[in-house]
């Protein structure tokens, strides 16, 4: 029987005030539970100063800020609880999304989990959200679950449910492969692999043939599992609306973040932001220092859960 790398690590949700925020929450519950590990809620608690700046003043302010983190930690709680009760859940509050802490948790972290947006309505990973910082310090697959304007309980994978991978030639293509593979195993779901040939090879058939065999070899030699139904695409669509045209509300698609630092990829112009920008349906983002030998579970063979 095959079985994943690595280690199960855990499943880190953010959790805030907001409506995405809950809703990111029961999925990372049903991560958890597909997954057999355990739920960390983790608020932030950050302050961040404003006038008059006395002590009196940033106490206050300190103390509110302890008691919106933890009552949007207990509301999440209370959100995993009604999921699955099986799922072993705790609280962790932090008070400044750079702490120290945080490093910690995220060498035992398998999957962070975010809402699509925070507090305010701020977009997931905004230059200087929370999010941002949390992408950062966290090796591990973000998973950014999308609002699509209803409770997430009422969500479902149908029987034409899959889980769509983006793929390029790039040293990340095994990593992102591999994390793909995983979680549709987990699911239960087939995998569609797309590739968009690069632009100016439109007609050459000859690039279509080199992009088919590419992609081939980077399927044969990627750690993922055997048995899973996967299907290949070749395209000449530009790579967003190529992914985006082949995903709806109960899917799944998996992408890349280029570049040099952690989440570098994920700026103006590249296509794992707009993709974020523009997302129908759950989004798993694997960043470029992802190792798959580390950051996928390991005892997930032979589990095929819908949910």
């Amino acid at each position: 029987m095959w079985a994943f790398p690595g280690h199960n690590g855990t499943v880190v949700v953010g959790c805030d005030s907001s409506g995405e925020s809950q809703n990111a929450v029961v999925e990372a519950t049903r991560e958890a539970s597909r997954r057999g590990a355990e739920l960390v809620l983790l608020s932030v608690a950050e302050h961040r100063p404003y006038w008059p700046d006395s002590l009196v003043w940033v106490s206050r302010a300190e103390a509110e800020s302890t008691q919106q983190a933890q009552a949007s930690a207990d509301s999440a709680l209370a959100s995993a609880l009604a999921t699955d009760r099986s799922v072993a859940a705790r609280i962790a509050i932090v008070h400044k999304a750079d702490s120290l802490e945080l490093d910690d948790m995220a060498r035992q972290t398998g999957l962070l989990v975010l809402g699509g947006r925070g507090d305010g309505g701020q977009p997931t990973f905004a230059l200087g959200s929370t999010s941002a910082e949390l992408g950062r310090r966290f090796h591990c697959p973000i998973l950014v679950v999308h609002d699509q304007g209803q409770p997430v309980e009422i969500r479902r994978f149908g029987p034409d449910s899959v889980v769509v991978v983006g793929i390029d030639f790039t040293a990340a293509v095994d990593a992102v492969l591999a994390v793909a593979a995983a979680e549709a195993l987990i699911r239960g779901l087939p995998l569609v692999v797309v590739h968009a040939l690069p632009r100016g090879k439109d007609a050459d058939r000859a690039a279509i043939g080199e992009g088919w065999r590419k992609c081939r070899e980077a399927l044969r030699e990627a750690p993922h599992p055997p048995g899973v139904p996967n299907r290949l695409v070749i395209t000449q669509d530009d790579p967003v609306p190529a992914l985006l045209h082949r995903v709806g509300h109960p899917d799944v698609l998996v992408v890349g973040a280029h570049g040099r630092g952690r989440l570098a990829g994920l700026v103006a112009g590249s296509v794992s932001r707009a993709v974020l920008d523009k997302m129908s349906c759950d989004v798993m983002v694997v960043q470029p220092d992802v190792n798959a030998s580390e950051a996928i579970p390991t005892v997930l063979a032979g589990r095929s859960s819908r949910s």
